[in-house]
């Protein structure tokens, strides 16, 4: 190899670009342009044009523009000449052009053999790469409200984070998973009152769903005030009939909804619908007593009286021992968790800061930002009442990351609905002047429909609760296993019959744009057959057939030097082998795109590569002994991928199925 060219490889392995086979490639073509540009334009190797039999082709328009070239048919074949010039010490067969592309067809003998011995001596840090060294990735996910019962939707938030965790982490990233819980708010004093109204402690410590109780108790609460309001409603009502001035504070509550509709629509006075006033007027009046008494739980709370923290830790309590049980047989584990109740102390000094930055101003008593200019609207603060909001602990929460957790990157795992409001949040820290703000990314995710495509609600009773989804997939995949396999060990049918429900229960969410509406189906969801973790899954345990049937009769996997026929030749060794040396850039991908679907997709393909392999190629039948190693080791390099793979996805590998 010339040493002008070695030199430009050398100086991209320099910065990491070049650490699997297509990097080598990629950087071969790039020292070629340089050559004969005196400009490094990096390429991508992609598909071919139709109709072109080649293993990868790169279109050089691109480079031809950038390095002032000019025209790409005449840069393409300029290439192509350098590199057939040198064949002998690359991984190139030939090199044709067609057009603007160059195309590659690869000398598998060389490449083959260099991506399954890279697979074999990495094991599982194969498709690792080091791009995120030294910097601190927080990803805010999960997030369930305490006291209230993980649905499927909860589901969504803590599989995609995990996978992206994984993602984030395989590419160099130190991750911080934070499970941000809700578990402060006024609907805690609602629940305080409800305990001691109508609960039962020691019921609740007893129950087989307590979380499920403590729900009961907070929608009798609702019921109940609503039922009390309602009440005090008519009594108003009738009073002010006779006068207004007999109901305390309903002429004031009058005066100011009719001036803000009149400021807001602008009209006068006689153009006002009285009776729409009284009621909106009534409904800054009226408070049911469970409700006051609710705001005094949630007050002594806020103050640190004994018997409200009491009360608070047990529902703390309750919530937590029902979702680690989840988390555990979903296997996602966090480094943080920290609710909301951990930022209270810091909120003054959040408060005090967003005054002193200038950047906010006073509107109507309430701290506000003004960001229609970024046409966001405006974000309140804090209250005219001199009460917090979600967006002070928010920014408290980010302050936090940015200065305790060192972090360079927070992820916020959020669902579709609030992209307005975090489109906010980063504005802000932005204005503060907060580097995290132009560091923070939404990843949302759509709505989970139930089978007829309607939005699933707490309030319509419609919703599916997480656990009574993982409960149904588990007994799914015993019913599988009972009739497929027979005498296998207990303790191993309980791990294999988990590891497929969770498999197939994070495919349908991780398989697909996490953007995208989930249309819940209990047979989609669980499937085991088809675009599905089960499918992969298999492929990866039939690998490992293969190997230990080899293992057993042989005793010996690795190859030797070819012999007469040279490994990877057939079509399906080829294909098979491509697909393991772009694992790395499906990685890249998802990393880039904050999309772990891209690795789903990815391995999928990869199981369907080998299912084609397995059934057209002879492996262990193969006389040949050289040729019958290289296809062990491409067995062995193939179960390994796809264990990397499913394994970034959150999912597991069954030793049987």
């Amino acid at each position: 190899m010339p040493e002008k060219k070695r030199k430009c490889i050398e100086e991209q392995q320099e910065d990491n670009s070049m650490k699997y086979p297509l990097d080598e490639i990629e950087a071969l073509i790039t020292a070629a342009i340089k050559n004969n540009t005196g400009s490094a334009v990096e390429v991508s190797l992609g598909k071919t044009p139709p109709g072109m039999e080649a293993d990868f082709g790169v279109q050089l328009a691109v480079a031809a523009r950038k390095t002032g070239w000019g025209d790409p048919v005449s840069l393409a074949s300029t290439v192509a000449d350098e590199i057939r010039s040198d064949l002998k010490e690359s991984p190139f067969k030939s090199v044709e052009t067609t057009g603007p592309y160059l195309n590659v067809i690869l000398d598998m003998e060389k490449f083959g053999s260099k991506v399954v011995n890279q697979v074999a001596e990495m094991g599982g840090e194969y498709g690792k790469e080091n791009i995120g060294k030294g910097k601190v990735v927080v990803i805010d996910m999960s997030s369930p409200n305490i006291a209230k019962r993980m649905t499927i939707g909860h589901l969504r938030s803590t599989i995609i984070g995990d996978a992206l965790a994984n993602v984030y982490r395989s590419m160099g990233h130190e991750v911080i998973r934070d499970n941000h819980l809700g578990d402060w708010g006024t609907q805690f004093g609602k629940q305080m009152e409800a305990i001691k109204r109508w609960g039962n402690e020691e019921e609740l410590f007893e129950s087989d769903d307590p979380i499920g109780a403590l729900q009961k108790l907070y929608v009798k609460f609702h019921a109940e005030a609503k039922k009390e309001e309602g009440k005090l409603r008519q009594a108003a009502k009738k009073k002010a009939e006779k006068d207004v001035n007999d109901v305390p504070g309903l002429a004031e509550e009058i005066e100011k909804v009719s001036q803000e509709i009149m400021d807001k629509q602008n009209i006068g006075r006689k153009e006002l619908n009285m009776d729409t006033i009284l009621e909106d007027a009534l409904d800054g009046i009226i408070e049911s007593d469970l409700d006051i008494k609710a705001r005094e739980w949630f007050l002594r709370l806020e103050k640190g009286d004994k018997e409200a923290r009491r009360l608070w830790k047990l529902c703390m309590d309750l919530s937590l021992k029902e979702f680690d049980e989840i988390y555990k047989v979903l296997g996602v584990d966090f480094e943080e968790t920290l609710g909301e109740s951990f930022y209270e102390p810091m909120l003054p000094g959040v408060i005090e800061e967003v005054k002193e930055s200038g950047k906010a101003k006073v509107s109507e008593g309430a701290l506000i930002f003004d960001l229609t200019d970024k046409k966001l609207g405006v974000a309140i603060v804090q209250k005219k009442d001199g009460a917090t909001v979600y967006m002070t602990r928010d920014l408290a929460t980010a302050f936090h990351r940015e200065k305790e957790m060192k972090a360079h990157k927070a992820i916020y795992v959020v669902g579709a609905e609030q992209k307005h409001y975090f489109k906010q949040l980063f504005e802000i820290l932005k204005r503060l002047g907060h580097d995290i703000g132009d560091n923070s990314v939404h990843v949302y995710f759509g709505k989970v429909n139930d089978e007829q495509g309607k939005s699933m609600s707490t309030r319509k009773g419609n919703v599916i609760l997480l656990r009574d989804v993982i409960k149904e997939g588990l007994a799914r995949a015993e019913k599988v296993i009972d009739e497929k396999e027979h005498g296998m060990d207990k303790k191993l049918k309980e791990r294999v019959i988990r590891q497929i429900a969770i498999g197939a229960l994070k495919w349908n969410d991780l398989s697909a744009d996490p953007k995208r509406n989930i249309d819940f189906n209990w047979d989609v969801a669980l499937s085991l057959h088809g675009y599905s973790a089960p499918y992969v899954q298999y492929a990866a345990v039939r690998c490992n057939s293969i190997l230990k049937e080899a293992e057993n009769k042989t005793r010996e996997i690795k190859p030797k030097e070819s012999g007469s026929e040279a490994p990877f030749a057939m079509k399906a060794e080829k294909e098979l082998v491509k697909k393991l040396a772009i694992y790395s850039r499906a990685l890249r991908d998802a990393l880039e795109t904050d999309n772990p679907s891209k690795v789903a997709v990815y391995v999928y393909e990869l199981a369907k590569a080998f299912n084609s392999f397995y059934v057209s190629t002879p492996v262990l039948a193969e006389k040949q002994k050289d040729l019958k190693d290289s296809r062990l080791k491409l067995v062995h390099a193939t179960q390994q991928v796809i264990t990397n793979a499913l394994g970034t996805l959150g999912i597991e590998v069954p030793e049987a199925m």
